[in-house]
């Protein structure tokens, strides 16, 4: 196997990791901030332009609530939580040494709290425009943030998953060894 220098075969590993992850959500956030003003320069509110017809519109929301729009009106509840969850995510982050899928969800996760922070302190307001639709069904409008929030914690959960059942077979595997030895 061929080695690239400052790379482990485990991946990115201490400071890379970090500058990796961290690039990761700053691209995130990046898209998200740019998305976000394209549609509040371009389209006005309830307006709906038809993308692919009957799957993807646009239309621009003022989300003053909470993720799918619970607690309307209430910005400063969802201020204060995510303030605690962009702190949490960076506890959170530094605890993945090693595990740089692990990192990259986590920080998809703070990119798109970051992203949602972001526009509840300098608009008082989440702006959502993505609307997806199944014939007369529809999912709850959404931003590329809220996005990167539900494909990282979805990878995430995944991921930890897969790294238990690992951890239990190495540990089966290792008490069969231990027991070979003894006995």
């Amino acid at each position: 196997m061929c080695e690239v220098s400052g790379r482990s075969r485990k991946g990115l590993t201490g400071w890379r990791r970090y500058a990796a992850a961290g690039g990761f959500a700053a691209a995130l956030v990046a898209a998200d901030q740019i998305t976000k003003s394209l549609v509040l320069h371009h389209l006005w509110p309830g307006r709906l332009i038809v993308v692919v017809p009957g799957f993807f519109n646009l239309v621009m929301c003022r989300n003053t609530g909470g993720a799918f729009s619970i607690l309307p009106d209430k910005p400063i509840i969802f201020t204060a939580l995510s303030v605690v969850a962009v702190g949490l995510l960076c506890y959170l982050f530094t605890r993945f040494e090693g595990r740089g899928a692990s990192s990259f969800a986590a920080a998809a996760i703070l990119a798109g709290a970051l992203g949602n922070l972001a526009d509840r302190f300098r608009l008082g307001f989440v702006v959502d425009f993505v609307d997806l639709q199944v014939g007369a069904w529809h999912w709850y409008v959404f931003n590329v943030a809220d996005a990167a929030i539900t494909l990282g914690a979805i990878s995430l959960f995944v991921l930890t998953f897969v790294d238990e059942r690992r951890r239990s077979r190495e540990a089966r595997a290792q008490s069969k060894t231990d027991a070979g030895e003894n006995g």
